[in-house]
């Protein structure tokens, strides 16, 4: 019995340390990321300093080129826009962001995923992949991201926190060329107008993402920052409630929004568009020139 005991113990022993080294390991190595997604997301929840962040889907990360704006406004500018994710996303980046520093201005790319239930990571399956940043913030960030009362418990272990991060790990030990120009990411190519072969989509308004759009909102306004949404400039066809509930969103948190989504300097010129939701740089750049007047216009108001 004694002998049975001993081997648990030591089968938990060896556990625990490997769980515990691989955790300063894995910690270190994402931090130390050379490309991808680790070095992005190691510099946008735990570097940025700048005056402005612009925060987003895709459509922020391809649409908003920082050195046009800081050019116009003045004030250093930083795309934190992350493909492949929505509100949920940026609402925790926001968290983590003001346990650093409080940025004076933000800017939201609302994409039509924030208001319409979507799958992946534009869903509350994004928290799954926020989990190595569970303990190293605040304690609203990690009730964010463990909103089952078994995920607190599981977050003990370093490995269960970094199983969805192990490829971005990996990925990042090797250099590549750089793609990534104070946040943005240039789209080169023009679109042929052919649209994307998808099925007929269900769009049914979330709740709780409206919810999240709300606090996102709130919890700039409280800590005295400028908040800006803009929709820039896509072909794909959406409802006319997505306008309603954008235009209600300005008038309940009394928020400019600077709307492009069907802008015709762009939706006249196909050549500004890499695909029918994303622009290629030289659409990027024509429409950082025109948002950054605007961005700059409001905030010579407020001065």
């Amino acid at each position: 019995m004694k002998a049975f005991i001993f081997k648990i113990l030591l089968f938990a022993t060896v556990i625990f340390l490997v769980d515990f080294f691989a955790g300063i390991v894995l910690d270190k190595l994402y931090k130390n990321a050379q490309s991808g997604v680790a070095l992005q997301e190691n510099y946008i929840f735990n570097e940025t300093k700048e005056d402005v962040l612009i925060f987003g889907s895709s459509r922020a990360a391809f649409h908003y080129i920082p050195g046009i704006i800081s050019k116009e406004t003045g004030y250093s500018v930083y795309n934190v826009g992350r493909e492949g994710t929505g509100i949920y996303f940026h609402n925790v980046l926001l968290l983590a962001t003001l346990d650093r520093y409080k940025p004076k201005v933000v800017v939201l790319d609302l994409d039509f995923r924030d208001i319409y239930n979507r799958t992946g990571n534009f869903s509350t399956d994004v928290y799954k992949e926020l989990l190595p940043y569970y303990g190293k913030f605040n304690i609203e960030l990690d009730s964010i991201i463990t909103p089952n009362f078994y995920d607190a418990i599981f977050c003990q272990s370093n490995l269960y926190k970094y199983n969805k991060k192990f490829f971005n790990v990996i990925s990042g030990l090797f250099p590549k060329a750089k793609d990534n120009f104070i946040g943005y990411r240039p789209f080169t190519g023009e679109w042929d107008k052919t649209p994307k072969k998808l099925p007929p989509e269900k769009l049914v308004v979330g709740d709780k993402l409206l919810q999240t759009i709300g606090e996102f909102i709130n919890r700039a306004k409280q800590n005295d920052i400028k908040i800006i949404i803009a929709l820039s400039p896509s072909y794909k066809q959406l409802p006319q409630e997505f306008y309603d509930y954008t235009n209600k969103l300005s008038n309940t948190y009394q928020v400019e929004v600077l709307n492009h989504y069907k802008d015709s300097t762009f939706l006249n010129n196909s050549a500004y568009f890499y695909d029918e939701e994303h622009l290629n740089n030289k659409g990027a750049e024509l429409y950082s020139k025109k948002i950054s007047k605007e961005i700059n216009a409001i905030l010579n108001n407020i001065k």
